[in-house]
């Protein structure tokens, strides 16, 4: 919708000036000849146009994404036309990104582009959203299926959180550990250095490590957090790349306290997003591509892309999955039924609601194991420091007594 300032005169020959809003200014002359004036002049008003640069740091989330999606289907599902929706949106979007997108893909449906050739043109859209879109335009589903992926988003929203939440606790309790560990060495094992050595003591070995490393963290400080962010700075920069991003996915499917999580989370997201895929009457090579884009793991995303070369040669699809040996006979058995069915988009769709429960009560039992493991480390840390002080004292008192 546009704005208009709009001049008209009465009947009664009033002139009246006033501010419309319309798509275009044809509109506003027969809005004003209905309510009975007669137009005299009709100018749109050109308001300076938001521009999104092109270095920004407000990123496009998972939950702006949600937000879009509901609208669009809540604004759809009223009977509201997509180009309005859109519109209607835009002037909702907090995110300036997103809001900037959406009004751009609004201005392109009212020129008759089609909705996800409107999406495509921007960057900030998934891609499976956007073949998503495309696949239900053809069945004229838009609002179901953008309901669908808010659904969607949600879910993988949801266990992220969980997943940073479990973690906070067992954080929390390692920095704990490390201040509790430093401040002992840097205040209060000094004093005692201080008397062991007036008292000419030959210190255990352990002892004069802990006052050698309290020397260090004293004197050269600066030096060793200089040391720790660059080592911080040069991990995230090598988990960035090709061969850093590829050893972490491994690691995360061979590590016994994360491997159980992290694939219920793939089960659970690889069969969601296959059911909403295959429900759009998107087949079933294509779908296997757009799942493998849309898992996070290297090495999961290989096997799926091999397995999609082994469908398209003729191969079943349960066949293919139970070669890759990521997922649980359970999940193969569930979609063999499908596959057998011709019902797999529901197989699928249910097999995704069995993970997503499993995921919850996987990412609690890991959280309830990484607690006691970073309290035994603790607990080790500064008992360690302690047993170093301790020792020279029970020597002081046995040359005493």
């Amino acid at each position: 919708m546009a704005s208009f300032t709009c001049e008209a005169v009465s009947g009664k020959g009033k002139r009246i000036k006033k501010v419309c809003e319309a798509r275009n200014s044809g509109e506003v002359i027969k809005s004003l000849k209905d309510e009975g004036l007669y137009p005299v002049k009709v100018e749109e008003i050109v308001v300076g146009k938001e521009i999104r640069s092109p270095i920004s740091f407000d990123k496009v989330k998972r939950k702006d994404i949600v937000f879009f999606c509901r609208q669009i289907a809540t604004l759809l599902n009223a009977g509201i036309p997509l180009a309005d929706a859109l519109q209607i949106i835009s002037d909702q979007i907090l995110n300036k990104n997103l809001r900037i997108a959406v009004s751009e893909v609004s201005e392109d449906v009212q020129k008759g582009l089609p909705f996800s050739d409107a999406m495509k043109k921007q960057n900030v859209f998934p891609a499976l959203l956007v073949h998503m879109v495309a696949a239900s335009e053809l069945s004229g589903t838009i609002n179901k299926t953008m309901n669908r992926m808010a659904d969607n988003y949600e879910k993988d929203l949801s266990i992220s959180r969980k997943i940073k939440g479990a973690m906070v606790y067992p954080i929390l309790l390692g920095f704990v550990a490390i201040g509790a560990v430093v401040f002992i060495i840097t205040t209060i094992l000094p004093r005692f250095a201080d008397m062991f050595e007036s008292a000419n003591l030959e210190l255990p070995a352990l002892t004069k490590f802990l006052i050698k490393m309290s020397e260090v963290l004293r004197n050269d400080w600066l030096v060793i957090v200089g040391a720790i962010v660059a080592i911080v700075v040069g991990f995230l920069y090598v988990a960035r790349t090709q061969v850093g991003r590829r050893t972490l996915d491994i690691l995360k499917l061979e590590i016994p306290i994360v491997k159980s999580t992290n694939i219920k989370i793939i089960t659970a997201r690889f069969a969601r997003t296959m059911s909403g895929l295959l429900s759009s009457g998107i087949p079933l090579v294509q779908s296997m591509e757009y799942v493998a884009n849309v898992l996070e793991n290297v090495i999961v995303k290989e096997k799926i892309m091999r397995a999609k070369e082994d469908i398209s040669k003729g191969a079943e699809l349960t066949d293919s999955l139970r070669k890759m040996g990521i997922f649980e006979k359970t999940v193969i058995h569930m979609m063999k039924i499908g596959e057998e069915s011709g019902k797999m988009d529901e197989i699928l769709e249910n097999t995704a609601n069995l993970y997503d429960g499993e995921v919850e009560t996987s990412i609690q039992s890991m959280a309830s194991l990484v607690e006691p493991i970073m309290i035994i480390i603790m607990a080790g840390a500064v008992g360690f420091v302690v047993l170093s002080v301790i020792m020279p004292m029970f020597e002081m008192a046995g040359g005493i007594g």
